[in-house]
């Protein structure tokens, strides 16, 4: 059910400028754009993902997009469903592995309507979204980047930062005015950047992973269901 609230604007006022346009910063101008409050969504990349990056969808996040009317539109593309989770670790003497154990990808201790992990292509999970936000007015513009911001509620307590935002060929530029600024670009974001908001992690190269799409030939017995990582230590 989609509420809708029109008001008139200046054309540079927005509620919420929304940097990035991956699944966090899509959930949240989609929920905005529902509320009928005005958006200003951009995207450095010129189109959604185009490859996988992040494609598991965790059983209460597939609530979540069923109370949003989303999963119909996740679940079309016929995604993998996940149902087990398997350990494997070098077995003794050290030559090959063997599975030391198995365990059900959502326990029946938590509270969640579909028991399985979802596996979907990240670029066709923020293509629902994107589907979605245009029944509702909202484009994202890309390919933009953010350049900088100011924040000032005396002089401007309605619409206190001003954001600068610019093509990324440096064709155009414009400068807006909102309400709330939202960084969703990812662990290399400006805003949290500017901000001087750090990231707490360990050392990058302690764990290496990557995803991989492909068609894949193999006897490994558990193809089909998700594989922790081998203890190599």
């Amino acid at each position: 059910m989609h509420y809708l609230f029109p008001v008139e604007f200046d054309l540079t006022l927005f509620c919420t400028v929304i940097v990035g346009a991956g699944p966090v910063g899509l959930t949240l101008s989609t929920c905005l754009a529902r509320l009928g409050y005005r958006i200003k969504h951009i995207d450095i990349r010129a189109e959604p993902t185009p490859r996988g990056r992040a494609d598991g969808i965790q059983p209460r996040s597939l609530d979540f997009l069923r109370n949003l009317g989303l999963k119909s539109a996740i679940m079309k593309h016929k995604p993998a469903r996940v149902y087990e989770v398997a350990f494997w670790d070098p077995a003794e003497g050290g030559k090959g592995v063997v599975r030391t154990g198995t365990w059900a990808s959502c326990p029946a201790f938590i509270d969640a309507r579909y028991p399985f992990t979802t596996l979907l292509h990240q670029g066709l999970i923020e293509r629902a979204f994107i589907a979605d936000l245009e029944k509702n007015g909202v484009e994202i513009q890309r390919p933009w980047k953010i350049t900088g911001f100011t924040s000032d509620e005396k002089e401007n307590p309605e619409y206190p930062i001003e954001v600068k935002l610019e093509h990324v060929d440096g064709t155009n530029r414009e400068t807006v005015r909102a309400k709330y600024l939202f960084g969703g670009e990812g662990a290399r974001s400006f805003v949290r950047e500017q901000l001087g908001i750090s990231i707490t992690h360990k050392d990058p190269i302690a764990h290496v992973w990557g995803v991989m799409d492909g068609v894949i030939k193999t006897d490994f017995p558990d193809i089909r269901v998700r594989v922790t990582p081998i203890d190599v230590e």
